[in-house]
């Protein structure tokens, strides 16, 4: 533009030089002059044009950034003891293995969604695995090594409105045999007002902590025995809706109130598959900053649903979770502390017309001492839901090496004693587990 600029005053001087020198300048030059004038201002006008429509290409480049950033921000690893927050409502997210992204120019490869695998599979000694029995058909026992579970995720924002999130699993069953199965499947509505989010799908409850953990992002290789006897091995996970409300407070804490609206499938507390009505689950957490290192979060759940299919009769499930997490901030990727705890209580009303009163906890520390290494140990109790009498009593103790971000190796000693359905209980066992990670996946809700 400068050369144009430059080269059009040039022309200028000279005409102006030649004008008042040479009052018998040639018509021809005249016409000459004014031709190459023309030129140059053609020239400017489709400078201008080329210009003006780079900035409108760089302003729809800049949307298409921000709408990608969104996605973007929920793969980055959380290296802060306060959590990350996406773009509305603010939002903690889960530490996970993912890398993090490279925030260029938008491509055609921009569009494709975040895919990921995960693999898990342990090492087993011991009795059959709680929740497992050995195979009615041929009498075969669990074998000692399994790959227990293959996890594939898919992630990407739909539009600027939402973005889904689908997670694929690959699990073994007690029979040996793999059976596939939608673990998560929803749309996330992003872009609501007054500090509200909204999913619609298949997602894990809002209870507690540790029913919303998939099983790679668990510190212990298994769940606490609570949540086994309460919800089962899956948890409670199934179809339905969720809003969640970022509560305003004077003491700028994140104070979150979840509310979720799904199928009544779950068959350890509520109908199971014969269910004909629907679960509610609410949970309010409150998380905040005691000093620059240190961080606790405090929350309350409560679920509620028939626990047979006449509809005559209902379970309601109580929690607490408190849970302290300490990280220097000079130290932070060699030290840390993360102190979990949870306590839930179960009223299960019988067709007698009794009910069955029935609690169970778990409490669990576990310290990093390096960039890789971190130890654990866990302590649980609980009662079963339908029978209080019951009881089991678990103290677990292990070792996590973190080879990289994307595959860590777990080996974790557990000692329970008690009384079941199949008479007292006196095990130990002893479990390996290494789970790998390849792609980016999305990250789990904190």
């Amino acid at each position: 533009m400068r050369t144009i600029k430059f080269s059009f005053f040039i022309i200028f001087f000279f005409a102006g030089v030649s004008l008042a020198g040479g009052e018998n300048a040639d018509n021809n030059d005249m016409q000459l002059l004014r031709q190459q004038v023309k030129e140059l201002q053609q020239q400017m006008k489709e400078s201008d044009e080329r210009h003006s429509a780079e900035i409108k290409m760089l302003k729809e480049e800049i949307e298409l950034m921000k709408q990608k950033n969104v996605s973007a921000a929920a793969t980055v690893q959380n290296q802060e003891i306060k959590p990350a927050e996406p773009i509305k409502p603010t939002q903690p997210l889960a530490e996970s293995y993912a890398t993090k992204p490279s925030l260029t120019t938008p491509s055609l490869q921009s569009f494709n969604p975040e895919i990921s695998a995960i693999g898990d599979m342990i090492f087993h000694g011991g009795p059959t695995p709680k929740g497992e029995t050995p195979d009615t058909i041929t009498g075969n026992k669990t074998p000692k090594f399994q790959l227990r579970e293959v996890e594939f995720g898919f992630s990407n924002p739909v539009d600027p409105y939402g973005r889904v999130d689908l997670i694929l699993a690959i699990e073994r069953q007690d029979n040996g045999e793999y059976h596939p199965d939608i673990e998560e499947g929803y749309f996330t509505f992003t872009n609501l007002p007054y500090d509200l989010q909204a999913r619609a799908g298949k997602f894990y409850s809002a209870f507690g902590k540790a029913n919303m953990m998939h099983t790679h992002a668990m510190p212990w290789v298994d769940r606490p025995n609570v949540i086994n006897k309460f919800f089962g091995d899956e948890g409670l996970n199934d179809a339905g809706a969720e809003i969640s409300w970022l509560v305003p407070n004077p003491w700028d804490n994140y104070i979150e109130l979840t509310a979720d609206i799904q199928n009544d499938r779950n068959s350890e507390s509520f109908a199971g598959d014969n269910a004909n009505g629907l679960m509610y689950v609410t949970h309010l957490k409150d998380f905040f900053e005691l000093n620059k290192t240190s961080t606790l979060e405090v929350g309350g759940s409560f679920a509620t649903a028939n626990n047979n299919s006449n509809e005559n009769t209902r379970t309601n499930v109580e929690g607490l979770d408190l849970t302290y997490k300490w990280r220097p901030s000079r130290e932070g990727l060699y030290k840390s502390v993360t102190w979990m705890n949870e306590l839930l209580f179960s009223q299960r009303q019988q067709d007698s017309g009794d009910t069955v009163n029935a609690h169970g906890g778990y409490s669990s520390l576990e310290y990093q001492f390096s960039r890789r290494w971190s130890i654990f140990g866990r302590y649980d109790f609980t009662q079963f839901p339908d029978d209080s009498s019951l009881h089991e009593n678990s103290y677990s103790a292990g070792l996590t090496f973190r080879q990289s971000e994307f595959m860590f190796w777990r080996l974790q000693f557990e000692h329970t004693e008690g009384e079941n359905f199949a008479g007292n209980v006196d095990r130990n066992e002893l479990f390996l587990q290494a789970d790998f990670l390849i792609g980016q996946h999305p990250a789990h809700r904190y």
